[in-house]
């Protein structure tokens, strides 16, 4: 299987191209500044919304760790989803996208998402584009499958690689100590884990520490 990641120079791209690696998995690189990757793999050098479907043809699998941290400029999301599905309809390929936790719903009652009761106006306005670009992805993509992955609340890039994690819908989950976290390297590997043995297709997921 050959694997495209988007943006695997930043923290969760660079964690997930390195987890795939080490799996020994065909993987290329496409980002803006090539010179920033931190293993030698084949690259495209490509602003995100210059990537084109003839670009991400040779790929089975693309993952899209895209961040942008601008509170001003969050819609960007939904640009870069409305931007995939552009240059992957009919394609049959699969997109994994990294997503965010602030809309996961608060319990299994799904009466209440996460910012409405966790968080100022000005996190909550961010959360509620995020949840734009996933409710974008999940309601208007035509011929590939896509699969949207959430960390927890708390994404820890220190945090241990223990390879051990539990899994849920749309739900916020907690560990052992009532803490709603993951590490970045174990949410890498639950990443590879959902592109080897996919059990999230066309859904969100998150997945916790335990």
């Amino acid at each position: 299987m050959k694997i495209a990641i988007v943006g695997a120079t930043g923290k969760s791209g660079g964690m997930i191209l390195n987890e795939a690696l080490r799996r020994g998995m065909d993987c290329t690189a496409i980002v803006r500044r090539p010179e920033r990757l931190n293993v030698k793999v084949p690259y495209l050098q490509r602003d995100i919304f210059a990537i084109t479907a003839e670009d991400v043809a040779p790929f089975g699998v693309i993952v899209s760790a895209f961040g942008n941290e601008d509170y001003d400029n969050r819609k960007q999301h939904t640009e870069v989803v409305e931007h995939y599905q552009m240059i992957l309809i009919n394609s049959g390929k699969r997109l994994i996208t990294v997503g965010a936790a602030g809309h996961l719903f608060t319990d299994e009652s799904r009466r209440r998402k996460h910012y409405e009761d966790n968080a100022s106006d000005e996190l909550k306005a961010a959360c509620i584009v995020l949840e734009q670009a996933y409710l974008t992805l999940k309601n208007n993509s035509v011929g590939f499958d896509w699969t949207y992955m959430a960390p927890s609340i708390t994404y820890k890039w220190k945090g241990d690689r223990t390879g051990k994690y539990k899994s849920s819908p749309d739900v916020v989950l907690k560990n052992s100590k009532g803490e709603s976290a993951i590490s970045y390297a174990d949410y890498a590997i639950a990443m590879v884990d959902e592109i080897e043995n996919p059990l999230y297709i066309n859904s969100m997921f998150t997945v916790c520490e335990l």
